[in-house]
């Protein structure tokens, strides 16, 4: 079978026939295996509980050889590892170690590898990033990224190592974490700032999944930035997001990262210099409405 064009301009076709996709169960991981399974891939993947989720393993990432004997027992084609965690007491466990061993399970399957990484490897002090700059994390989920990324590249010196930004999806789709956060605060539901002066790229999620499997067949190793075109701040984005859905602006509070002392990187605005990409990743500006 092949991954063919759908709606976006993709002209690759890839072979691949075998799909291991660490948390199957999660938001990309989801739209990852139902856009494989529609185009004729075999897939599989792991999940931390089961909660009915079919064709899956339940594996803790916490501990070490479960992931790596499940992955032996398929022997995939590819392994896309999207599963992690954005902090607490496990941030090491599973977004760093969680990683490495996802790598070294591919290498020694023999298998094609992709690990998703973020732009929170970045300091955000620069205008823009593309993938020759080294990694300088202000944040410890940056910073597991950042550790996760050199032991991916070590274990599995042929993996893509794909950096991408805040995922979003459709407004006639269920909300990623990010969009329920804003709506949220809209209805009242959380107090929240948005940050004016913090920048990203977000993507749409299920063109982010598409463009990791037609990468599958590309000739690509190391880091590589699959972000939404348009650079937009915070504050912006969530009022993107619920005017997108029908909600209230009025409720919407913007402000300065200063003024919240926290720490948070100001710019991550990625580019890519990967020659000929199949891909365009629309920005946010081409997929919702924005108010002027």
């Amino acid at each position: 079978m092949f991954f063919q064009k759908s709606h976006t301009p993709f002209h690759q076709k890839v072979t691949v026939m075998r799909l291991y996709i660490t948390g199957i169960s999660g938001y990309l991981g989801g739209y990852l295996a139902r856009i494989a399974v529609s185009n004729g891939w075999q897939v599989r993947g792991c999940v931390h509980q089961a909660r009915g989720y079919r064709d899956a393993d339940v594996i803790d990432l916490r501990q070490r050889g479960q992931l790596s004997a499940a992955i032996a027992a398929y022997r995939p084609d590819v392994v896309i590892h999207t599963a992690y965690v954005q902090s607490g007491p496990d941030l090491h466990n599973i977004t760093v170690l969680g990683a490495i061993e996802a790598a070294a399970a591919a290498a020694n399957a023999d298998a094609r590898h992709i690990h998703i990484s973020s732009d929170m490897v970045f300091a955000g002090t620069a205008s823009e990033y593309d993938e020759i700059d080294m990694p300088d994390p202000i944040t410890a989920y940056g910073a597991a990224k950042a550790v996760a990324e050199a032991g991916v590249a070590q274990a599995h010196p042929e993996a893509s190592i794909v950096r991408t930004s805040l995922l979003y999806s459709a407004p006639t789709q269920a909300p990623s974490t990010h969009e329920q956060f804003a709506l949220d605060a809209a209805s009242g539901l959380r107090e929240a700032t948005f940050f004016r002066d913090e920048w990203r790229c977000p993507v749409l999620v299920d063109e982010l999944a598409r463009a990791l499997l037609v990468l599958i067949g590309q000739n690509h190793r190391g880091p590589l930035h699959l972000v939404g075109a348009t650079a937009i701040n915070r504050f912006a984005f969530a009022c993107a997001v619920v005017q997108a859905r029908g909600g209230d602006l009025s409720r919407l509070k913007s402000g300065i990262i200063a003024d919240s002392h926290l720490i948070r990187p100001a710019r991550l605005i990625l580019r890519s210099s990967y020659p000929n990409p199949i891909w365009h990743l629309r920005g946010v500006n081409e997929v919702l409405s924005i108010s002027k």
